[in-house]
């Protein structure tokens, strides 16, 4: 099962395609999209409900979601990895955190970490929003220990889950400053993770390339956890997503070029300094 909480907070998953479930339906895995307190369109007082409830009633919604598919012997309890985007992505953290013996793995995509550091930089970056987050996240001057109590980089010691954290360079909405700092606390914690930094990507990952790239190395993260049995033959390992690129732009280089996005551009770069995992992490 893969539990994929999605973002906002303030959206909702309604039914309908949705390709990121679709993409891991395809490879055999249950994909449960809960509208946890907190979502749009059930209604204000539901959506109030999740106000300043991050990690807590909200995260509840989540886990109570996934033991009703464990209780009624429609999942297998021992494979079950939750995966998010922005507030998903902090969501996935945040079900590491608090619910450690539930997920077997946890991704977060362009996720929050730092609960305390992300008000500071809401204050600066877009002060005419602040306000809106202030409200939703917690006052920083009323709230200063639930921010920290909930920060889940300020509590990497306690995670035993192992995490895999994806960002964009070019995120303008949560900072890639949010997976660094995550990052960071989980190698002092000697916690298993991978990180990697998707070069040029924005916060939704609008670029084909960037998506299709995170979707690959989700995949391949995700199976080391979920899969029985032997390796897809179409699977592409993490060595080789990972590895530095060792094409020639200038004889690739097309008319279209600019659609490609500009991780394309950046893609010479030497990835392997962005990636970062313990030991004993899975190659």
């Amino acid at each position: 099962l893969i539990v994929m909480p999605h973002g906002g907070p303030e959206l909702r998953d309604n039914f309908g395609f949705d390709f990121v479930a679709q993409y891991f339906a395809s490879e055999g895995w249950a994909v449960l999209q809960p509208n946890f307190r907190g979502s749009d369109g059930f209604g204000r007082q539901f959506m109030e409900a999740g106000h300043r409830q991050w990690g807590r009633r909200m995260q509840d919604d989540i886990t109570d979601g996934v033991q009703w598919l464990i209780d009624n012997g429609m999942v297998d309890p021992n494979r079950v990895c939750i995966v998010g985007f922005s507030y998903g992505g902090y969501a996935a953290l945040a079900g590491a955190l608090v619910t450690p013996d539930l997920y077997q793995c946890a991704v977060s995509i362009a996720g929050v970490s730092h609960l305390p550091r992300m008000m500071e930089w809401e204050a600066q970056t877009y002060p005419e929003s602040y306000d809106f987050w202030r409200a939703r996240i917690g006052d920083p001057d009323v709230d200063a220990d639930d921010l920290v109590r909930y920060s889940p980089a300020l509590r990497a010691n306690e995670i035993t889950t192992p995490i895999l954290l994806l960002h964009g360079s070019a995120d303008e909405i949560v900072p890639i400053e949010q997976s660094i700092l995550m990052r960071d606390a989980l190698v002092d914690a000697g916690a298993e993770h991978r990180y990697l930094r998707l070069n040029g990507a924005d916060h939704d990952l609008s670029s084909p390339l960037s998506l299709a790239r995170a979707l690959a190395l989700m995949e391949s993260f995700i199976g080391d956890y979920l899969d029985v049995g032997p390796t897809p033959e179409d699977r592409i390992s993490w060595s080789e997503l990972t590895e530095t690129p060792n094409f020639n732009l200038s004889e690739r280089r097309t008319q279209d070029e600019t659609e490609l996005g500009p991780e394309m551009i950046e893609a010479v770069a030497d990835e392997r300094e962005s990636v970062s995992s313990t030991s004993s992490d899975a190659p």
